[in-house]
């Protein structure tokens, strides 16, 4: 049995990075190696598993596979260290909007997870007068959590290619990189790049495309907003980054800022809390598809409201003022300001911010091309009821149990399953909440689990001529 917990260490987050490596070393059964490593095309040694993505994600699935015995690893992100994600760049909510208990980095160990990490610094009496998790805290979090695991982080990585190779049997990526292009071979690849796949957040044209540049901005682009100092700005969306904008503009500076909703109302209840159940969050991927369907074409007629908070702040705001009915149906350039009209009403702006969300899909990113070439999306595998037909949901990718693509025509990329996805797009078929905090307790595993399947079956004829071969010597019996 291990003994208990000590750490002399003055440094109260060195004495939980002490306590969390001893609650590793205390659950790490079975702890053998068994991966086998493979040669690559080009004489090097193949990885087991890249990572696309940096963030709390990437980071937690490194860990996860780490902890099963998948050494050879690496995670790619395209941000400098430290900045992965939103929380450090793009994003505005001075709090994090899921609530407080969610767990899921920490993968069942206490000493890893952020409540252990805040109490560490300001105790119990901390953690209870905490409403919310503080964005920045989040993110020092996150690089705490690197630092402590050392995970294998490619910092300034930005993925270009993904193609099978070797039969099959493995996957080349090149990247560009500062130090120009770079290829890596792999045996399976999660992508875990966040909600957009890292590729920003295109301005619809028919929003900016008439405007002079810099007149349209992306509410999850990274700009100063001090450069709305003393404009009248129109922000597009209703749910909480269209208020979380709305509020540091005016705190910025900004004039006014008239907030349009597309709906006659604001959206008031969020369901999705109610699907945050073990039962829920566990099971979801399980479910027929055409319940999987009809649950997340109810969530987007029901909409998300944001959060109390970030209501109440973006209210308090001298300048802000709420538009509903108001779609942007024209958008126009006028020499002086940026004109909207919709609805019958007509608005005039400086500046305009669409804060729509985030809809890139793996169609819009080259990188992607031979995985949606022979993929399955949700239109080839399901047709929903004519009330309920979406395309923006049937272009989602047909994901199977471990989040791993699937062939679109039996043949036609049986590689297809050393690919998993767990970024904008993966709701559909891991659940609404698949890419968020909330689901990471339950989503994580089944990556990692579909990693191990894919290394395992490789390798399922050397396994059977080692177990075949040794002797597996257990009992010594002595001679008479």
């Amino acid at each position: 049995m291990p003994a208990p917990f000590a750490s002399s260490s003055p440094d109260p987050l060195a004495r939980l990075a002490d306590q969390a490596r001893r609650e590793m070393e205390a659950l790490a059964y079975p702890a053998a190696p068994w991966v086998e490593p493979r040669r690559a095309p080009d004489g090097t040694e193949a990885l087991d598993c890249a990572i696309i993505g940096g963030g709390q994600y990437g980071l937690t699935i490194a860990a996860g596979l780490r902890r099963e015995q998948v050494r050879r690893i690496a995670v790619f992100d395209m941000a400098a260290e430290g900045f992965e994600g939103p929380w450090a760049t793009f994003a505005r909510m001075t709090m994090l909007r899921t609530p407080k208990h969610l767990t899921g980095p920490e993968l069942g160990l206490p000493g890893l997870g952020f409540r252990a990490w805040w109490e560490a610094q300001h105790g119990e009496a901390g953690w209870e007068a905490m409403f919310r998790i503080p964005r920045e805290a989040w993110m020092d979090y996150l690089r705490w959590y690197r630092r402590v695991l050392e995970l294998p982080v490619r910092n300034g990585w930005r993925l270009a290619a993904l193609e099978p190779v070797a039969g099959g049997e493995m996957l080349r990526l090149g990247f560009a990189t500062d130090a120009g292009p770079r290829e890596i071979f792999v045996r399976s690849c999660v992508l875990a790049a966040g909600s957009s796949g890292a590729h920003g957040h295109p301005i619809p044209a028919a929003i900016g495309g008439g405007l002079p540049a810099g007149r349209a901005l992306h509410a999850n682009d990274v700009f100063d907003v001090g450069m709305l100092k003393g404009e009248r700005v129109g922000v597009l969306g209703a749910g909480a980054t269209a208020f979380d904008l709305s509020t540091v503009a005016l705190q910025a500076g900004a004039a006014s800022v008239d907030l349009c909703l597309r709906r006659e109302s604001l959206p008031l209840n969020n369901p999705r809390r109610w699907m945050e159940t073990a039962g829920f969050l566990g099971q979801y991927a399980e479910l027929p598809d055409a319940i999987k369907w009809a649950y997340v074409h109810r969530l987007g007629v029901i909409g998300q409201p944001p959060p109390q908070p970030t209501y109440d702040k973006a209210m308090a705001q001298p300048g802000f003022r709420i538009q509903p009915g108001s779609p942007w149906e024209d958008v126009s350039w006028n020499g002086q300001e940026v004109v909207v009209r919709g609805a019958g009403r007509r608005f005039a702006f400086d500046r305009v911010v669409v804060a729509t969300g985030m809809h890139a899909t793996l169609h819009d990113m080259p990188e992607y091309a031979a995985v949606v070439a022979a993929a399955a999306c949700w239109r080839d595998r399901y047709t929903p009821p004519e009330a309920l037909r979406n395309a923006r949901m049937g272009a989602n990718p047909y994901l199977g149990r471990h989040a791993g693509f699937v062939e679109r025509e039996p043949g036609a990329g049986p590689w297809l399953d050393r690919v998993m996805m767990v970024m904008g797009g993966a709701g559909l078929s891991l659940g609404p909440i698949a890419a968020s905090v909330s689901g990471m307790k339950y989503v994580v595993p089944r990556v990692v689990e579909g990693v191990k399947r894919r290394l395992f079956l490789d390798q399922q004829d050397g396994d059977w001529a080692r177990f075949c071969a040794d002797t597996h010597a257990e009992l010594s019996i002595g001679a008479a």
